[in-house]
């Protein structure tokens, strides 16, 4: 009877210390990086009147979009796409306000949820701010660009939709 009791304890051992191990291995944790982001202050004559996300990964793709919204500003603003990706939030109509350009991206950062997984951009936005008591129609937005990359982007947070 003691030799069972003997195995059933180092049995258990082995798969409890196992479990602590991943529970402790950092590999397996989330960790987060801050990327740099930087308003792209160019996109300030997009009219976009739904609220929803964009990223942008290509000058072909952000020139469409661009003469979508904003067609009688002229041709896109030129962003080098080897270097930066534009990531937007837009609010769509919301009545009146004194500016359209917000600052409610709070960060944007690199996720990685383990060793072996492709890491995320996560972007975390903001309520929308008090756009002020002016009279004039908005559809409120923000622009930022952030280094080029291949990770799928992730909006988090208060997301218009």
């Amino acid at each position: 009877m003691k030799r069972k009791t003997i195995h059933l304890v180092v049995a258990c051992t082995l798969v409890l210390g196992s479990m602590a191990c991943e529970i402790n291995d950092p590999t397996t944790q989330v960790q987060y990086f801050p990327l740099i982001f930087t308003d792209f202050n160019a996109a300030q004559p997009l009219q976009v009147s739904s609220p929803g996300t964009e990223v942008f990964k290509d000058q072909a793709t952000w020139d469409a979009f661009w003469l979508q919204h904003a067609p009688l500003a002229g041709p896109a603003p030129v962003l080098d796409f080897s270097e930066n990706i534009l990531i937007a939030v837009f609010w769509g109509a919301q009545g009146t306000g004194c500016f359209n350009f917000v600052d409610a991206i709070l960060n944007v950062r690199t996720r990685v949820d383990g060793l072996n997984t492709l890491p995320v951009v996560e972007v975390a936005v903001l309520a929308l701010p008090d756009l002020g008591n002016c009279a004039t129609p908005v559809n409120p937005f923000q622009v930022v660009t952030v280094e080029t990359t291949i990770a799928v982007v992730d909006f988090v947070g208060e997301v218009p939709n």
